[in-house]
Order: C-alpha cells, then structure tokens, then sequence
C-alpha cells in the first residue's frame, strides 16, 4: 500500500448510497411554523411507515398538538 502524505490530493467518496435521514416537520397550527417533532426517519423508509396518531409541545406556540402520518414534512435533522 502506498503512503499518503498530507499534501496529497483527497480520494474520491465511494460510489455507495448514502443513507438520507430527514426530520419528522409538522406545521403548528395557531403560528403556521414548521415545528421539529424530535424524530427522524430514513427517507427510503418512509412510504412504507406506519406512524400512529402521536402528541408534542410545540416549540412556537407552547401548546400540545397531536399529528399523524399526513401532517409530516420531510425535513432536514437538526444535527
């Protein structure tokens, strides 16, 4: 194997696929903001999942909304 020195051009990134994660985004409904619901999915994964009815408190308005599959917004992670 050959060494590598600092100075060296980078490598190219392998031609693999990377994994998209997104944040779970539902529009709150006294401000109309996207509001971060704490989780994440892989968006290959997300057609086929099945999410059941869930509870947050919402960042902008302070209240505690609920949503379902249908109100999400694919987002980018906050990370």
């Amino acid at each position: 194997m050959a060494a590598r020195y600092l100075f060296d051009p980078p490598r190219p990134r392998s031609k693999k696929a990377a994994r998209t994660i997104k944040s779970l985004l539902v529009r709150c409904p006294s401000t109309s903001k996207l509001t971060d619901t704490g989780r994440t999915v892989e968006e290959k994964l997300w057609p086929a999942a099945k999410v059941e009815r869930q509870k947050f408190t919402c960042a902008h308005c302070g209240k505690i909304h609920s949503w379902e599959k249908a109100d999400v917004v694919l987002g980018r992670p906050t990370t």
